[in-house]
């Protein structure tokens, strides 16, 4: 239980530090670097955007997951399950 969140909060953490990258290299108009300046910087930074947008679509889907599998945990039973399990004792 620990574990998963733990991993929950290194993912989010992971997702917020990709996402402020993306957003810093979309705002480098505001500082006057733009594509005609820098054409082969523009070209580098505009790919490592792709490969974070990449990441953060992949941690995206972990966030989801270890989500999902910590609510999965933390349900607690049926209650035919619990029916059953008075019927077994």
């Amino acid at each position: 239980m620990m574990k998963l969140d733990q991993k929950l909060l290194r993912l989010e953490k992971r997702h917020k530090g990709l996402a402020r990258v993306t957003a810093a290299i979309n705002d480098l108009y505001i500082y006057g670097i733009y594509e005609q300046n820098f054409p082969v910087l523009m070209e580098k930074l505009n790919e490592a955007k792709d490969q974070c947008k990449e990441e953060l679509r992949d941690t995206h889907i972990d966030i989801v997951a270890t989500t999902k599998a910590n609510e999965m945990m933390q349900q607690p039973l049926p209650i035919e399950a619990h029916v059953m399990e008075e019927f077994e004792e």
